[in-house]
């Protein structure tokens, strides 16, 4: 068993299917979210609305003031109210504003958007169909400033009193740090749930394309004769198995590198990331994670073992009905996740809890978001652990038998009366 480990593990680490798995498609998929991150900036420091301010009632200087530092920028227009459209329409600016000589008196201005130019709609200019907020607040500052000079304050401490609020950051009480704890948890459990499904899905086709490789070559007829069928599949499984938690830790390593390393070079505040997360990090929880993602693996991988063996030698519907079998499962914790934060006690819950392909998931989250009692924890990982065995077990048995079958897959019956032999 372990030979056949230790020599899945090489091969496989010496692959090119490795090594594109594990540093070109994230490399490219990196890629291509750096640029997708670097478009949105650019569109965003290039897209500041322009508005064309036709004022009567003299607070253009004003209103000018109060914009600084939001995303809108206006420009005093001088012309008459006619011309406006036009020139919005020849791209002039994105919008214009009406302020009539009795503002103070009416309290009211006119707000005109660029009509959309096609049937489709972007992020700019839904923002730009609605009243803008920086501007509507600013002239209700404006609006407040006057009222006070009229009220006989001097116009110095009439703009003090009609400026905005200013909120500083400070430490949280401890009730606080605790709802922030869990949060962390939280999140660091559903990272380690979505690792788990993207390993599982990216490892998947080795252990799929391993096994129905394994069916067709005749020569494993006579390595079953030196060696049982259990341990061949035991050791592919293991072999393979250690192969994606070393590519796992390969990704973590990069990424946290990139992120600590190259942080600061992109604006990222690493420093003070570490400083904010490290104190509220859950260990214990954290370890406990671990234990359900390395379990939850293996028996993924087990299942899609025993899949495998009972399928066919057209590796492209092996390909599509395995991944449904061994993938769906473990995706109903996260489509459970509003459910589990609301009630995580919830008895179907803590059914599928103890529904192994699913257990991993759901166990994290529940231990994540409350206090899920010991002898729960200690039930679940037994089960899913005796689960494990047992599938790689039945993997062996099927397979066994299966390598005899050439073309075609087994019935139901078939599999029952292979698992019992």
């Amino acid at each position: 068993m372990l030979a056949v480990a230790r020599w899945e593990f090489l091969q496989n680490l010496k692959s090119k299917a490795f090594l594109i798995a594990t540093f070109v498609a994230p490399l490219l998929s990196l890629s291509l979210i750096a640029l997708v991150i670097w478009i949105a900036r650019a569109a965003e420091r290039d897209g500041a609305m322009q508005l064309a301010v036709l004022d009567r009632a003299g607070i253009f200087t004003e209103l000018s003031e109060r914009l600084q530092g939001s995303e809108y920028r206006v420009m005093l227009f001088t012309g008459s109210e006619a011309e406006l459209p036009a020139r919005m329409q020849r791209g002039e600016f994105d919008g214009y504003l009406v302020i009539e000589s009795d503002f103070f008196q009416t309290r009211q201005a006119r707000y005109v958007p660029k009509p959309r130019e096609r049937l489709g709609l972007n992020i700019q200019e839904l923002r730009s169909q609605g009243v803008p907020r920086p501007v509507r607040d600013a002239l209700s500052q404006i609006l407040l400033a006057q009222g006070l000079r009229e009220a006989g304050l001097p116009p110095e401490r009439a703009r003090e009193l009609s400026q905005s609020a200013q909120i500083t950051v400070q430490a949280a009480p401890e009730a606080a740090r605790e709802q922030l704890k869990a949060g962390i948890t939280v999140s660091i459990g559903f990272a380690i749930i979505l690792l788990l499904l993207f390993i599982t899905m990216n490892s998947i086709s080795w252990i799929l394309y391993g096994v129905i490789s394994e069916k067709r070559n005749r020569v494993v007829e006579l390595l079953l004769s030196s060696i049982r069928a259990h341990d061949l599949m035991t050791g592919k499984i293991l072999g393979l198995g250690g192969l994606a938690l070393v590519q796992a830790f390969i990704w973590a390593v990069v990424g946290l590198t990139i992120i600590f390393v190259g942080g600061p070079y992109i604006g990222l505040p690493t420093s003070v990331i570490s400083l904010a997360i490290l104190p509220f990090l859950a260990w214990e929880k954290i370890l406990l994670y671990l234990v359900y993602f390395v379990l939850g693996y293996l028996f993924l991988a087990s299942l899609t073992a025993a899949v495998s063996a009972t399928l066919s030698d057209d590796l492209q519907s092996a390909s599509s009905l395995g991944t449904s079998l061994v993938f769906l499962p473990p995706i109903l914790p996260i489509m459970l996740f509003s459910l589990v934060l609301r009630n995580p006690d919830h008895i179907a819950l803590k059914i599928i809890s103890f529904f192994p392909p699913s257990m991993p998931g759901m166990m994290i989250l529940r231990t994540a978001v409350s206090s899920v009692p010991w002898w729960e924890i200690l039930l679940s990982a037994l089960v899913l652990a005796l689960a494990t065995y047992g599938m790689m077990r039945l993997a062996g048995k099927i397979f066994q038998v299966g390598i005899l079958m050439y073309g075609k897959s087994p019935t139901l019956q078939e599999l029952w009366r292979w698992a019992r032999s």
